[in-house]
């Protein structure tokens, strides 16, 4: 029996064009679905390298297709850094300078909470990003304010905001529910090294631990922050 002449004839060239499977970067692929995987990614596993290749691998394609749209990895983290730090919310300008710093720390906090990776986008090869910077500028601008300058703005203004970062640090940005509560829950081969008195004061703490609060001890550092900020005004006004 004879094949039909048309069974094995080549396919005509529009078949050929919708037969092909698609060429390039998938449609979806643009700058904010680069940043957006990359901030989960980041936010999921903040304690590990984040790579263009493992980014690439999330959207399911090659990484030289996200060079089209960030030519380095500098770039890219400027762009995941902006997007964190937009919108981040002006101070309470009609509260009072101890208010507002306290709001201040608080949407940092909240800040951190919505995205755990934020501190690898806070600065990178010893420099400041600058979006980060632009949230911490209305904190230089309100010590200055309230009779803060040159050197003692400098130093108020570096332990204060090292010191809010720290603390949230130590009290949100934790990857284990177990560390989020203390930094000093895992210590049982360092009790050798206490006297039989701080060992007992040791263990009756960590019995405490698992009912303590988080966001109280929060907010009482934070509190001895903002009060570390008036002890010092009170000794330049003297």
């Amino acid at each position: 029996m004879k094949a039909d002449k048309g069974q094995n004839r080549a396919p005509a060239p529009d078949d050929r064009k919708a037969s092909a499977p698609p060429r390039g970067r998938p449609a979806t692929l643009s700058a904010d679905a680069i940043v957006d995987t990359a901030l989960k990614l980041l936010d999921a596993h903040p304690n590990e390298e984040l790579s263009m290749a493992r980014i690439a691998r999330e959207l399911s394609v090659s990484p030289p297709a996200l060079y089209r749209y960030f030519a380095t990895r500098t770039a890219l983290r400027d762009a995941m850094s902006a997007s964190v730090f937009a919108g981040f919310p002006d101070m309470p300008a009609d509260r009072p300078w101890r208010e507002q710093l306290l709001a201040w720390q608080n949407q940092v906090a909240l800040l951190y909470e919505r995205h755990h990776g934020v501190m690898m986008l806070m600065g990178w090869d010893d420099k400041l990003a600058g979006p980060w910077l632009k949230v911490q500028a209305p904190v230089l601008v309100l010590l200055h304010r309230i009779g803060f300058s040159k050197l003692s703005l400098v130093e108020t203004a570096s332990w204060f905001l090292a010191a809010t970062v720290g603390l949230i640090r130590t009290y949100l940005a934790a990857d284990s529910e177990a560390l989020s509560r203390s930094d000093m829950v895992e210590f049982s081969e360092g009790l050798d090294h206490l006297t039989a008195g701080q060992q007992a004061l040791v263990e009756e703490t960590r019995t405490w631990i698992p009912s303590s609060d988080p966001a109280r001890i929060l907010n009482l550092g934070f509190e001895a922050l903002v009060d570390g900020v008036a002890r010092e005004l009170t000794r330049l006004e003297k």
